[in-house]
């Protein structure tokens, strides 16, 4: 079921209401034209212009995954906005650990996944996506938008239906059990993987090459023949 809100404070909030008030059937996607308090990730606004861009959020029961592979959920929906929105644009599209899409050097989309646990597996799980659509200008310098681009406007519900159907294909190859295959994907598309670059932690600044993910989501970077592992709040990306 396809429901569109005029107006809400977020998509994620809605939806996880309408979970503990009633019975959904899973799929069940709710967008908005405009959040009035979107969330992000680590407690950061979701900030959009009213009608311009996508923000919705789809109810998934992923009860083959453990809690600690929650950020398999990311990967697969990073993967399912990226396929709609190459086509789209002129530029590489790339995923950001954890839960980011750029164009080039600027944020795109964003994903947030917030899960409910029972029996010891992830029992329900709500999907929020935002992507940049038809808005030409941004607070930040390091945001951008299908629009600024492609120099083409998009149509939203089209553009939904594309990332739906791209999650769905993921979403069966994970309850499949591909996950080999998933993160092989997930590999090709990753920001900076392979590369030297400066990053931040509590101690300081570094430079090390991004790895990859461990089991559990984590960042793994290697700098001086080592390799760290860094949850979401532990690293801050540079340049």
């Amino acid at each position: 079921m396809l429901e569109f809100l005029p107006e809400c404070h977020s998509t994620n909030e809605e939806l996880l209401l309408r979970i503990r008030l009633e019975t959904l059937n899973e799929g069940y996607v709710l967008h908005t034209g405009h959040q009035i308090a979107g969330k992000g990730q680590r407690g950061n606004a979701w900030l959009s212009e009213p009608g311009k861009n996508l923000l919705f959020s789809i109810y998934l029961t992923p009860k083959v995954l453990l809690p600690k592979q929650a950020y398999l959920l990311n990967i697969i929906s990073g993967l399912a906005v990226v396929d709609a929105l190459a086509p789209r644009v002129s530029d590489k599209v790339e995923l950001k650990w954890p839960n980011d899409v750029y164009v080039g050097d600027k944020k795109i989309s964003g994903i947030l996944v917030e899960t409910m646990i029972e029996g010891g597996v992830i029992a329900d799980a709500v999907v929020g996506i935002g992507v940049n659509v038809n808005q030409s200008h941004f607070p930040l310098a390091t945001a951008t938008s299908i629009l600024m681009e492609s120099g083409v406007t998009c149509e939203l519900e089209e553009l939904l239906e594309q990332i739906i159907q791209q999650l769905e294909k993921y979403y069966l190859k994970l309850k499949s059990g591909d996950t080999r295959g998933l993160l092989g994907a997930y590999y090709k598309l990753m920001r900076w993987r392979g590369e030297i670059h400066s990053f931040r932690d509590k101690e300081g600044t570094f430079d090390g090459e991004i790895i990859g993910i461990d089991d559990t989501g984590r960042l793994t970077v290697k700098t001086n023949n080592i390799v760290r592992r860094f949850d979401v709040k532990e690293i801050a990306f540079l340049y």
